[in-house]
């Protein structure tokens, strides 16, 4: 079992995790004293089963590389925006000038959340122990990305803005280098296999998905239906081109085949026959 990825001395939060302490740091609706409701609760917002289901495909749509994660002011440079969202399997999913990034939730910033309800095994059920260890190793992977994530002042910068708010506001810059030192060392083995890829566009995700999970979207992106019908609008320009011009070459067969072969106009016939024939040909072929 990986042992916590920071010191106690570095901890970015040090409420207690214990019963005594009623709920989950940042999250006062999360009750500590039902272990049941509270490891589902940590999975729904940590593990993210859409990815893992495909995880072994995952390399038809990114470049397999956990490394491969632009730190925060690349993303800007790549005039992207940058999205919070609190649904784990959007963490690093982008597309055209966007991008969505998971915030770091204040229980995964305590030492002794990691050593109670992470790292320390659950005695109840095996499949208990399952889920945990699913948990852990999908909260080793968010930490590892955020090493990547911020790797200068100026991502600290970013990361703390009001609008995003991806790291707690009290923490200052140092604090942070120290408490995130390790997370480079955190292994493959360690993490959930979505966490052996960085970024991930979604246009890709969301046409490999419909083939690996039988239809659907990975997300959907078009909630409006003229935004949803417009795509379709240069296929269908396309295909309407495309049959314009065989029905007009094959208008141009016909009409020749109907003039009177006594007339002066053969040549002109075999030309227009090959012409056309070479029409039809080049749209197959080429269209």
């Amino acid at each position: 079992m990986a042992p916590c990825p920071f010191d106690r001395n570095t901890q970015l939060n040090d409420q207690p995790t214990n019963v005594d302490k009623d709920h989950l740091p940042g999250c006062p609706r999360m009750q500590l004293c039902d272990d049941t409701k509270l490891y589902g609760f940590l999975e729904r917002n940590l593990f993210a089963p859409d990815l893992e289901h495909i995880a072994d495909k995952l390399w038809w749509m990114s470049k397999q590389d956990s490394k491969n994660i632009s730190p925060l002011h690349r993303q800007y440079v790549k005039s992207r925006c940058i999205i919070v969202t609190e649904d784990p399997k959007l963490h690093l999913i982008w597309i055209k000038s966007r991008i969505y990034i998971k915030p770091l939730p204040e229980y995964l910033l305590s030492h002794s959340f990691w050593e109670q309800y992470l790292l320390q095994p659950n005695l109840t059920s095996s499949e208990t122990n399952e889920q945990q260890t699913r948990i852990r190793k999908a909260a080793l992977g968010l930490l590892r990305t955020y090493f990547y994530l911020i790797q200068y002042e100026s991502d600290f910068r970013i990361a703390k803005d009001p609008s995003l708010n991806l790291l707690p506001a009290r923490v200052p810059w140092e604090q942070f280098c120290a408490f995130s030192a390790r997370f480079d060392a955190i292994r493959e083995d360690e993490v959930t296999w979505r966490y052996s890829y960085g970024e991930i566009r979604l246009s890709r995700l969301n046409f490999y998905y419909r083939m690996l999970s039988r239809g659907g979207h990975f997300h959907r992106l078009a909630p409006q239906y003229g935004e949803y019908f417009a795509r379709f609008y240069g296929p269908i320009l396309f295909v309407f081109g495309f049959l314009s011009v065989i029905l007009s070459a094959m208008q141009v067969e016909i009409a020749v085949e109907q003039l009177d072969s006594a007339v002066p106009w053969q040549t002109f016939q075999r030309v227009s026959r090959v012409f056309t024939s070479l029409c039809l040909v080049w749209n197959v072929i080429y269209l």
